[in-house]
Order: structure tokens, then sequence, then C-alpha cells
């Protein structure tokens, strides 16, 4: 099964978890509660599926993702994000 059958989003997490620095995945959803940042999907039956959480001071950054490059989608100038 391919991880975008967990969400129709492509979301980048800027963590020291990873050796690269980043998380990509998909999700429907993002949430931050109490400094916990949490990924979901809908379920079949509506519920909300966790597909990742992670734990207060383990994440630094996170943004909509372009399937393509990675790059931020909603942000048009970051420099070392967002390709020229």
């Amino acid at each position: 099964m391919s991880a975008d059958k967990y969400g129709s989003r492509y979301w980048c997490v800027k963590t020291r978890l990873s050796e690269d620095g980043e998380i990509y995945l998909f999700a429907d959803k993002v949430t931050v509660a109490d400094g916990m940042l949490i990924f979901t999907s809908g379920g079949e039956d509506g519920a909300a599926n966790l597909n990742l959480a992670l734990a207060p001071g383990e994440w630094g950054t996170v943004f909509a993702a372009s399937i393509i490059d990675g790059c931020a989608v909603a942000v048009e100038h970051w420099r070392g994000e967002v390709a020229e």
C-alpha cells in the first residue's frame, strides 16, 4: 500500500529525529495540541486515524509540501526551502 492512501495532503516536518532533518508524510490534517504535532487522516467510518505524532520539542517546523519537490507550497519566498 502506498503512503498516499493515508491522506490527501503532503507535509514536511523539520526534526532532529530524521537523519536528514526532515520527515515527509501524507495526512488529511495536522494539529498542534500542548506542543505535540499530530497528523491524522479520515477513516472509512469518518473517524480520525492517527498517522504520526511528535512530542513537544521533537519538531521545529511543519508545512504543506509539494509532492514534486518537497518545497513549501503556500510560501512565495523562503531561501533554502522554495525553489526559485
